[in-house]
């Protein structure tokens, strides 16, 4: 059944072909196999579950998929290739103009091929889509991955991509990671989910047991402190490994386990080596997502101290192992953090309050305990099955029609 022209009422809609269109760098594995980011991947396959086919419109690598990239589980994916492309200064946006038609054509191209599309931003070939894609189907979704509000430094295309999709021009829902706007009913406060009901209930022993230690009178530990993210100045690891020096002199027993890679590696060690606390930090590198989650299986708290954020997965990914994650400001931070019942905020940059929010942790196991149970409650509902039925519901109340359900018989 195609998009156009279709009944405005609720409808049952058996064949409904969605696109998805983005930057998000796919490639293919030894097998032939399309992959992108492991999260990401888990993600659109929920997606996949309720269309007919998924038409994936983003940049292709012939491979081999780096670390932490997995295939897709799907099998009603298939790929549009477009060029990749672009940055955020004015030397990448001059060099993009020569990829522009090519994107605008395809991604308009695609659009009038299925009867939906999701649109991935911010990025430079979401900034096309958003125009490109105008009228050319009947129902869009965008999805706004970035800080749902303006913040010093932020790209103006970013800005841009913000005010387009935030506006009544733009005529779909919009998933953002911000609180409910009551004057913009097409905002759909959203959550980034990469684990299952299933692994919830597998994480729960493990989980219990780190409880029962959080809360033992015994104060001594050492404690196992982690870091998650692609080393970038945005990532900001440098305030947590000077937090770390901080918590180490004020007498806690702690140790720093640093995952993922990039530019400031160096830096970052260099900084720890500066600070005589080397020998408490590890940098493991790039790892896959598997091993992020044993990590936090692992860990007794999660620092995290993002410039700008729009959500942050792994925060999600180590409160399900019961792991308090302590973390910068943002618009969902109090949201996540409950207030202070499940995780604790502090100012972007304030190594010192970071230091003093896990040398207060350390001081208090009952209260330390009861956040980290708290915030395994938590993701009882930020499962990929809870997201799955939110997307469900949300397209089906902007879109008006009925997409399948698990209960439903194949078609």
């Amino acid at each position: 059944m195609s998009g156009h022209g279709a009944a405005a009422s609720t409808t049952d809609v058996d064949h409904l072909r969605l696109a998805v269109i983005g930057d998000t760098q796919h490639f293919r594995d030894a097998e032939g196999r399309l992959c992108a980011l492991e999260p990401v991947v888990m993600q659109l396959d929920r997606w996949a579950t309720l269309f007919d086919e998924l038409v994936v419109c983003a940049p292709l690598d012939p491979g081999p998929p780096p670390v932490g990239f997995a295939p897709y589980q799907a099998g009603n994916v298939r790929i549009v290739p477009l060029a990749s492309g672009g940055g955020n200064t004015l030397r990448a946006k001059i060099g993009m103009l020569k990829l522009l038609p090519s994107w605008a054509w395809t991604t308009r191209k695609v659009a009038k091929s299925v009867d939906a599309v999701h649109l991935r931003c911010p990025c430079n070939i979401g900034m096309v889509a958003i125009l490109s894609t105008w009228r050319a189907t009947r129902r869009r979704h965008g999805f706004y991955a970035g800080v749902w509000r303006g913040y010093p430094g932020e790209p103006f295309f970013f800005g841009l991509q913000r005010k387009l999709l935030g506006s009544r021009w733009f005529d779909g829902p919009v998933s953002v990671y911000a609180a409910t706007d009551p004057t913009n009913p097409n905002l759909e406060p959203f959550f980034s989910p990469s684990f299952t009901e299933e692994y919830w209930e597998q994480a729960g022993p493990a989980a219990e047991a780190k409880l029962d230690r959080l809360g033992s009178d015994d104060r001594s530990g050492p404690w196992r402190l982690v870091t998650v993210g692609r080393l970038t100045v945005n990532k900001n690891q440098r305030t947590v490994v000077e937090a770390t020096a901080r918590i180490i002199a004020a007498g806690v027993d702690a140790t720093l386990d640093v995952y993922g890679d990039g530019p400031c590696r160096p830096d970052l060690e260099q900084l720890a080596r500066d600070l005589g606390i080397a020998e408490r930090c590890t940098f493991h590198g790039a790892v896959a997502h598997g091993d992020v989650m044993e990590a936090f299986v692992r860990a007794d708290l999660h620092l995290l101290a993002t410039r700008q954020e729009g959500y942050g997965k792994v925060l999600l990914e180590g409160m399900v192992h019961a792991t308090v994650p302590v973390f910068t400001e943002s618009p969902l931070a109090d949201d996540i953090a409950g207030g202070g019942t499940r995780g604790l905020v502090f100012a972007i940059d304030d190594d010192a309050a970071l230091a003093a929010h896990v040398v207060d942790l350390v001081g208090d196991g009952e209260r330390w305990r009861a956040m980290a149970a708290d915030a395994r409650d938590y993701t009882h509902e930020m499962t990929l099955d809870r997201f799955t039925d939110r997307v469900r519901s949300m397209l089906e109340r902007h879109w008006s029609v009925r997409l399948p359900r698990p209960a439903d018989p194949p078609t």
